[in-house]
């Protein structure tokens, strides 16, 4: 009965990530060109997502004095569940800039990252093709790197697949009104994401119940004589099927709900959950060694 792992799975799920098990320091990690001109959209951006509880980490604002930024950007990009690329005209000319585009899409594809492209002042066809400013890069890169041209040609691929990817085209919608969608398709990814944590949990949940009444079921087969036992026997099925039902309610509950609205159904169904597994304990101990029954009653009995 992994009842810690329920717990600490419930506890760590303010932020998300996708199907990967493990924890999110962060929700969003956001990558742009710092000293670009249209840095006042980056600001509006992150003080939208900060507004709407949105964990974001942006390197002027996030990285610590002392900090190793070659270390501590791709390590931040792992620990985000979606990462935010600002193409700007200036971004391919910065090779941190195209690290980091790198990072973030070998995490898009070992561990589900979500990569969300946002096009600011330019054409995506213009990142693909590699033209106007964007050739401009690349044509220093290759002059500055012509011993190491694989690197480049990563590069080059790598701006080819995020370009493909779906996104906003600020030549399409306003700022502002960009800002707005990318924070509410954040929401949504956040809820979705919490919803399949709870249909996991809910699904372990059904499956120990399962567990749980067949062993009870075992016990009857066996037509024990002890009357208080048969009575326990019958009060323990009834428990057990309380808790089952209330799993449905919460699964019930939450297709209409967030999250964070069923964090008391969760407490209480886990402390119901836990007293069926003492109780079963304790029945294991009476039916195999009668002489440690009343030991283990009086350790129950006390909680």
């Amino acid at each position: 009965f992994q009842f810690a792992e329920i717990l600490s799975m419930a506890a760590s799920s303010s932020s998300f990530c996708g199907v990967d098990p493990s924890p999110c320091k962060y929700d969003v990690f956001i990558s742009f060109r710092a000293g670009d001109p249209r840095h006042n959209f980056i600001g509006h951006l992150y003080s939208a997502l900060c507004r709407n509880q949105v964990k974001t980490y942006i390197d002027e604002i996030s990285l610590q004095k002392g900090d190793d930024i070659s270390r501590a950007l791709p390590k931040a990009i792992e620990e985000s569940a979606i990462s935010i690329i600002i193409f700007s005209a200036n971004y391919a000319s910065s090779t941190w800039c195209l690290d980091e585009l790198l990072h973030i899409l070998e995490c898009k594809r070992e561990k589900s990252h979500t990569v969300l492209p946002i096009f600011l002042g330019v054409n995506p066809s213009d990142i693909r093709k590699q033209k106007r400013s964007y050739g401009d890069a690349f044509v220093k890169h290759e002059q500055h790197f012509n011993s190491k041209m694989d690197k480049v040609l990563e590069w080059r691929q790598a701006l080819i697949e995020a370009s493909g990817l779906a996104g906003w085209d600020s030549q399409v919608k306003s700022e502002s009104v960009i800002i707005d969608e990318v924070v509410e398709h954040i929401e949504k990814l956040k809820h979705i994401g919490s919803n399949g944590l709870i249909q996991d949990l809910l699904k372990n949940l059904k499956e120990e119940l399962r567990l749980v009444n067949r062993a009870l079921e075992d016990a009857e087969e066996k037509q024990l004589t002890d009357e208080y036992v048969r009575e326990w026997l019958l009060n323990m099925k009834e428990v057990n099927c309380r808790a089952d039902k209330l799993t449905d309610k919460i699964n019930h509950e939450e297709l209409r709900h967030k999250r964070r609205k069923l964090r008391f159904f969760f407490f209480f169904l886990t402390k119901l959950y836990f007293h069926i597994f003492l109780k079963v304990i304790i029945f294991i101990f009476y039916f195999f060694s009668g002489k440690y029954f009343f030991i283990f009653k009086t350790i129950y009995l006390s909680l």
